[in-house]
């Protein structure tokens, strides 16, 4: 469900252009939906604790690293080539070669590689080709790091080394520290991104994982009161801009969210809409697809109807659009490629939070 909203908030953070015309002042679409963006921060945290979660008695060792991180790879990198590659061939496709840039941008698309020294936390062009991947980045970094802890058997001690590392690194470099996602200014990309704090929210995650694994057993949580409190408070402090997109203190809350909505999974299934349920499991498709294909529809449809997708009417349609083209694409493309693959490999079985939440 969190996962659900996390989608649904970054897809009106997306759309939220579409609803006045081209160009005009987008005063009112940003006080609607400009803090959508927030859907990284909880897509970042779900993602730690979900690691934490599905690795639980896994034991320790070579066999359980390659397994993780192989299982990882084939659930991102797959289904991500290929709508990269509708991306591409919708977007442009042979005219990126004629643009140094554009082709700069391709192949950090390629090999997940940030290469801008900003926007921090992106390091990629907001604006250019796929640029919702910049989220895919660390997730691929986070995987990659987790994978190794889980080659020793004090998992929490290493992780929490992993995270501690670039704040203690940075500090001695360059004697500063900070918790803004603006991060460090390094000379190099490569060190902006691996010291961003952002990275934090997964730690976050990851330790509202462990929390959950140790108190679980001792709370019986039959009241939706807790979860709603806390979801209400959230969203009050998000539509005040107490929490902001990119923020740490958005993710030690989210962390707090996600927990007590472990906690209490039973009864807040019961509560809230299953619609939320169905977003989640789609979530990877809907947020590797919605981008391109508003970019494509719209641009077919305003060449013979000129400004019919900036307005209301269109931005339901994308978003309409975009959900259903997603739940088809989920269901007849990306589980059975993953499916296929995970056969192929004997890495297991699809489970239910084997999801991977990303912005």
């Amino acid at each position: 469900m969190l996962r659900g909203l996390a989608a649904l908030a970054v897809v009106l953070f997306h759309y939220r252009s579409y609803l006045v015309p081209d160009g005009a002042d987008r005063t009112v679409p940003d006080s609607l939906f400009g803090w959508g963006g927030i859907g990284v921060d909880l897509f970042f945290v779900i993602s730690g604790f979900i690691m934490v979660y599905v690795t639980d008695g896994k034991g320790y060792g070579l066999k359980t690293s390659a397994s993780f991180i192989v299982n990882r790879l084939i659930r991102i990198v797959p289904m991500y080539y290929l709508i990269l590659l509708v991306a591409f061939l919708t977007g442009g496709a042979m005219s990126t070669f004629h643009y140094a840039d554009k082709v700069d941008n391709l192949i950090s698309a390629l090999t997940f590689r940030p290469y801008l020294q900003s926007p921090p936390p992106l390091y990629i062009e907001s604006s250019g080709m796929y640029n919702v991947r910049w989220t895919l980045n660390y997730e691929i970094y986070f995987y990659m790091a987790f994978s190794l802890c889980l080659l020793v058997k004090p998992r929490l001690i290493v992780l929490a080394f992993w995270f501690a590392l670039p704040v203690v690194v940075v500090y001695y470099l360059k004697g500063e520290f900070t918790l803004s996602a603006k991060g460090y200014a390094f000379d190099s990309v490569f060190a902006r991104f691996l010291t961003n704090p952002i990275i934090l929210e997964f730690g976050f995650g990851a330790l509202a994982g462990f929390v959950y694994k140790k108190v679980s057993h001792y709370v019986e949580g039959k009241s939706a009161l807790v979860p709603i409190l806390i979801a209400t408070a959230i969203g009050m402090a998000i539509s005040t801009r107490e929490l902001t997109a990119y923020n740490l203190l958005s993710g030690i809350a989210f962390s707090v969210l996600v927990l007590t909505f472990a906690l209490y999974s039973n009864v807040v299934t019961r509560s809230f809409p299953q619609f939320l349920i169905t977003l989640g499991n789609i979530l990877f498709s809907l947020y590797l697809i919605h981008n391109p294909l508003a970019g494509f529809i719209s641009g077919k449809v305003e060449k013979l109807l000129p400004g019919s997708m900036h307005g209301v009417p269109g931005f339901v349609a994308l978003l309409t659009m975009s959900i259903l083209v997603a739940y088809l694409t989920h269901h007849y493309i990306e589980v059975k490629l993953i499916q296929f693959l995970r056969k192929k490999l004997h890495t297991g079985r699809i489970s239910a939070l084997d999801g991977t939440p990303v912005s």
